[in-house]
């Protein structure tokens, strides 16, 4: 359905107004809506599939996974919002003798919440995604500016939730669904005025470190700052030590070069540097991924900005000093295709020019030589924040190398032993989130249902009576969630003494 000609300030204002309603909503309410935008995206059927496919070149099998994941991401949250745990109730009961008074705290919505859509997942990242999801189930209304990689996909996904709106009755502000670059007659970006609208009061993005970190600064300069809870990707190093080698080198090979190259490299935990030691291990694992990459046909890139910026810093990278050819597709690539290479370097070469260490979105490796494990950890030492890296090793070889697990701790918001980083779940453990410049805010995730603890702040009233009282608060406990009532948790009932 069409959405009435509204202005950037019309929606601000809107979200606002449903902000207000939203605040009288229960965590139940929430959830029960929640279930309800899960099933209408459920029933969507064909067209949504191969509009997507006809928008992103994405094939329709990735596609129907993605939607169900994005149906399960509502309804997990859903789930976990119904529970209250994230309403994280607290009631210090007052003690006359004591003279200490009745004090109780939960969290509320922050306000109305910019969401970005993604340009890699046009279903699970962007409009009904889990920044979506997770800051309605929070309690705060969204404007989501839509992906120009996916409009028409876009839209579709909007007019569902829209529906659902209607269907509850709800503020037509509870969601909205913005298209267009700039605001009309202007040179100003749509998503850089409505990240410094007075209104909006907290930003979801998952794209690149220039987007990400542009928007950040535009919230921090504003009269009133705002957290902007940007996912901007990064390198997602491998750290192969020499037992796993000696014993996998070639399976190793195989691992690396699926998940490099899956979906055509174009996802954020894309594996793009490899690391390890020097030897005949490493010699062997190189001719192995060479013949693997050699074997690895060119695929369309989601659009033609990916693929443009793609084989820029695909040869930027190439083209650096000290930095040696590998192996890439034997298939040549058409246009818009994205062509598998591999490059490599030594660890002195890595640690003295920046360029290398940039994320090149798409499917590209670089393999870092050290020559001794010291060198190996000050290559960890240097790395920025990440998403995901990877410890290939066996228990030995963590236990030879603690020094260097304890450096990439630090680095990373998910540490792997052995398998790839590809593939994110969706549940509670995830942290799909890391050190800056992964992400501008390491303390929380954008998958899985604790994405929700982004969009809530805390709350206290003290001495307040019962009647006035939210739900999560109240005496009587009425929506049964689990509390810490003087410091224990419990599901019961409270009363005064």
């Amino acid at each position: 359905m069409d959405q009435p000609k509204i202005t950037l300030d019309g929606y601000a204002q809107l979200a606002a107004e449903a902000f207000q309603f939203l605040k009288s909503t229960t965590i139940a309410q929430r959830a029960e809506f929640m279930f309800a935008v899960a099933d209408k995206i459920e029933a969507l059927g064909a067209e949504l599939l191969e509009t997507a496919r006809q928008e992103t070149a994405l094939p329709l099998p990735r596609l129907t996974g993605e939607k169900a994941r994005t149906v399960y991401q509502w309804r997990s949250y859903a789930r976990a919002v119904a529970s209250g745990l994230y309403a994280e109730a607290r009631i210090d009961l007052p003690d006359t003798e004591k003279g200490k008074g009745d004090i109780r705290k939960y969290n509320v919505g922050i306000g109305p919440v910019l969401v970005f859509g993604a340009s890699n997942f046009p279903f699970a990242f962007s409009t009904a995604g889990g920044d979506t999801a997770s800051a309605i189930g929070a309690g705060c209304p969204v404007i989501v500016k839509g992906h120009a990689g996916h409009s028409r996909t876009s839209t579709i996904m909007a007019d569902a939730i829209t529906d659902v709106v209607s269907q509850f009755g709800w503020p037509h502000g509870t969601f909205s669904h913005v298209l267009g670059d700039h605001v009309e007659g202007t040179n100003i970006k749509i998503g850089a005025y409505l990240t410094a609208h007075p209104l909006v009061k907290a930003v979801g993005f998952t794209g690149s470190y220039w987007g990400g970190k542009a928007l950040f600064d535009i919230a921090n300069q504003r009269e009133q700052p705002i957290p902007v809870f940007a996912e901007m990707g990064s390198v997602n190093p491998v750290f192969a030590f020499s037992q796993i080698l000696e014993q996998r080198a070639e399976a190793l090979a195989k691992e690396y070069a699926a998940s490099l190259t899956l979906g055509v490299g174009q996802f954020c935990t894309n594996p793009g540097i490899f690391v390890a030691v020097k030897g005949a291990a490493f010699e062997r694992f190189k001719r192995a991924l060479a013949e693997e990459i050699s074997g690895i046909a060119p695929a369309m890139m989601l659009n033609k900005g990916i693929y443009s910026h793609f084989e820029k810093n695909k040869n930027l990278l190439s083209n650096q000093p000290s930095v040696a050819f590998i192996a890439e597709s034997q298939t040549a690539a058409q246009e818009g295709q994205g062509r598998p290479r591999i490059m490599a370097t030594s660890a002195d070469s890595f640690l003295k020019n920046d360029v290398l260490s940039e994320e090149v979105f798409g499917p590209f490796g670089l393999l870092i030589e050290a020559d001794n494990y010291a060198q190996l950890l000050d290559v960890a030492k240097q790395l920025k924040g990440q998403l995901t890296i990877t410890v290939a090793g066996t228990s030995e070889d963590v236990r030879e190398h603690q020094t260097v697990i304890d450096v990439v701790k630090d680095k990373a918001g998910r540490l792997l032993f052995n398998g790839m980083p590809t593939g994110v779940e969706v549940v509670y453990a995830m942290q799909h989130g890391g050190p800056f410049p992964a992400s501008t805010d390491p303390r929380f995730t954008s998958v899985g249902p604790d994405a929700v603890k982004r969009f809530v702040r805390p709350l206290a009233f003290q001495n307040w009576p019962d009647e006035f009282l939210p739900a999560e608060l109240k005496n009587g406990n009425p929506l049964a969630i689990h509390r810490i009532v003087n410091g224990v948790a419990s599901a019961e009932k409270v009363s005064h003494k």
